[in-house]
């Protein structure tokens, strides 16, 4: 389905299942605000801070690839502002896109890089080096907020699983995300 809407399920679907002791990457920098570098590797994205359940509670969501599985490329685009083109890891052809009424789609990728409404940003605390040579995992940004130059504003996490994550202008509302070396 070329136009699947792009939810909380799929986009932080390993929130509620997040193990708290995931490798970090020669620990992230923690500077005012870092862009981290992906050098290609499929990630695996989280909320923020999230810890695993309780032995034995029910569980909320699950990544569909399975917990910890690479579900994303954030591809650098190539233009003078550092921005990502968003694309789904077994499908090349699909690319996150924001939409004027501020949903997330998944969309057609363009590959030229210029598409603004499939351009986002990630501005972290913290980004680890040598993504490329971390092991599965590996937390190599955290505490990221992704951005949506073209909507000017940031993604959110909806208010349970069900709910579709959004693009909001409110940046005291943005979700926090970390990225970890898919398995």
């Amino acid at each position: 389905m070329l136009f699947a809407q792009f939810s909380a399920i799929v986009f932080v679907a390993v929130a509620a299942t997040t193990v708290s002791a995931k490798p970090v990457a020669s620990p992230p920098a923690r500077r005012d605000a870092c862009t981290p570098n992906f050098e290609g590797v499929g990630l695996a994205v989280s909320n923020f801070g999230a810890s695993s359940p309780a032995a034995l509670a029910p569980i909320v969501s699950s990544s569909f690839r399975g917990y910890g599985a690479a579900d994303w490329h954030f591809e650098q685009n190539g233009q003078p502002a550092t921005g990502f083109i968003i694309k789904d890891f077994d499908d090349n052809n699909l690319a996150v896109s924001a939409r004027e009424d501020n949903s997330i789609l998944l969309d057609v990728s363009s590959d030229s890089g210029d598409v603004v409404d499939q351009t986002w940003t990630v501005t972290c605390n913290a980004c680890g080096a040598d993504v490329s040579q971390q092991a599965p995992g590996t937390v190599v940004a955290s505490s990221c907020i992704i951005g949506s130059p073209v909507l000017n504003g940031c993604v959110v996490v909806g208010p349970d699983t069900s709910s579709p994550a959004w693009v909001t202008t409110n940046f005291g509302e943005c979700s926090y995300f970390d990225f970890s070396v898919g398995y």
